[in-house]
C-alpha cells in the first residue's frame, strides 16, 4: 500500500463519552451485501455518514447526534466496509460511489422518507454531495463537514498540502516504516492488526499512521494517542485505494450536476484543513445555495480541535433553519 493512497481517512477524535441512545441498530440488504444502521431521536430524517471510506461511525458522530436528535431523527449509516457493515467483501465491485450512493437509496426506500437531510464528514461529505447530484429531489437539506471535493480536478491537493507539511525527518521515516508493512496487502494488515496488535508490522503500521495523521490538524498537540489507537484499531483501510483509484482513473466529477441544485447547504471547514481552501470553494461555487462557515485555527479535526466554535455553527444554522420552517 503506498501512503498516498490513504486519502479521505476520517480520523476523528474521541472528544467525550456519548450518551447518544436509540433503537438496537437494524440490517437491511443491498444485493448480497448486508448492511447496518442506527436510529435516534426525532423528527424529519437526517442521514448521517461518516468519513473514511471506512471509519466506524462512533465518535464524533454520537456528539453530532446529541446535539440534533431533538431536531431530527438522525439515522446513522454503518457504511459498506465500516463498522457494524465491515466484513463484506472488499474489491473494485463492491467498493464504488455509485455503491454507497444506492445504499442510501435504498435504506431512504425502505424507511419510506420521502425527503431526506444529509450530513457527511470527510468522506461522507462527498457521498453527501453524490447523492444529491443523482437524486435532487430526495433531498432537503445539506452539511457538509471538512467534505471532500465534487470533483478529480483538486484531489491531488491534499497530497501536496500533507507532503508539505511533512519534515524531511517524518517523510524518511514513512519510507522506512512503509518497507515494514508493504509487503502486505491492505487486507492482511487489516486483518493482522486485530489477531495480533503486538506484531512488528502492526506497530510499523501504525507508526506510518501517526505520522500521517499529523498534517491534518492546526496544532498537533490536539493529537491524543488514546483517541488515536481507538480509531487506528477500529479503522478499515481497505476501502480507501478503491476509492482513490476510481477518482482518478474515471475523471469523477459532479460539479455539473451540482450546479443545477437548489437545496440548501451548508458548509463548514477548518482554514488550515490540509484539503485546502480550492476543495471547499469548488463545493460553494457548484452549490448555490449554500452557506459557508470557517474556523479559525483549526485542521480537519474541526470537533477535536474547535469543537465549541463547530458545534455553534452547527446548532444556530439547524434553529434558524427550523424557524424559517415554521
Amino acid at each position: 500500500m503506498k501512503y498516498r493512497q490513504v486519502y479521505w481517512i476520517g480520523l476523528f477524535g474521541l472528544l467525550m463519552i456519548s450518551h447518544a441512545e436509540g433503537q438496537a441498530p437494524k440490517s437491511f440488504q443491498n444485493g448480497s451485501i448486508t448492511l447496518y444502521y442506527e436510529e435516534h431521536g426525532s423528527g424529519p430524517p437526517l442521514y448521517i455518514l461518516s468519513g473514511g471510506p471506512g471509519e466506524a461511525p462512533d465518535h464524533p458522530y454520537r456528539q453530532i447526534i446529541d446535539s440534533l436528535k431533538t431536531f431530527y431523527t438522525c439515522v446513522l449509516l454503518h457504511q459498506r466496509g465500516s463498522g457494524l457493515s465491515r466484513n463484506i467483501p472488499i474489491n473494485a465491485e463492491t467498493i464504488a460511489i455509485k455503491n454507497y450512493v444506492e445504499d442510501i437509496h435504498r435504506l431512504q426506500e425502505l424507511r419510506k422518507d420521502k425527503q431526506i437531510a444529509l450530513l457527511g464528514y470527510s468522506w461522507g461529505g462527498l457521498l453527501v454531495q453524490a447523492y444529491a447530484a443523482q437524486y435532487p429531489r430526495l433531498v432537503s437539506h445539506l452539511f457538509l463537514l471538512a467534505s471532500a471535493p465534487p470533483s478529480y480536478t483538486v484531489w491531488n491537493v491534499l497530497f501536496d498540502n500533507q507532503f508539505a507539511r511533512r519534515s524531511q525527518a517524518e517523510l524518511d521515516s514513512m519510507v522506512l516504516l512503509q518497507n515494514i508493512f508493504s509487503v502486505h496487502t491492505d487486507r492482511e494488515l487489516d486483518s493482522l492488526k486485530r489477531v495480533d496488535p503486538a506484531n512488528k508490522v502492526v506497530h510499523a503500521y501504525k507508526a506510518f499512521m501517526a505520522i500521517h495523521i499529523r498534517a491534518m490538524y492546526y496544532d498537533k498537540r490536539n493529537i491524543s494517542k488514546t483517541n488515536f489507537e481507538a480509531l487506528f484499531n477500529s479503522f478499515n483501510f481497505q476501502p480507501i485505494p478503491f476509492i482513490d483509484q476510481e477518482v482518478l482513473e474515471t475523471k469523477w466529477d459532479i460539479t455539473a450536476a451540482l450546479k443545477k441544485l437548489k437545496t440548501p447547504a451548508l458548509i463548514i471547514y477548518g482554514r488550515q484543513d490540509d484539503q485546502g481552501e480550492s476543495t471547499f470553494y469548488l463545493q460553494q461555487t457548484s452549490l448555490k445555495n449554500s452557506e459557508v462557515q470557517v474556523i479559525e485555527q483549526c485542521g480537519h479535526e474541526m470537533i477535536e480541535e474547535q469543537p465549541v466554535a463547530f458545534f455553534t455553527i452547527l446548532m444556530n444554522y439547524v434553529r434558524r433553519q427550523r424557524r424559517s420552517s415554521h
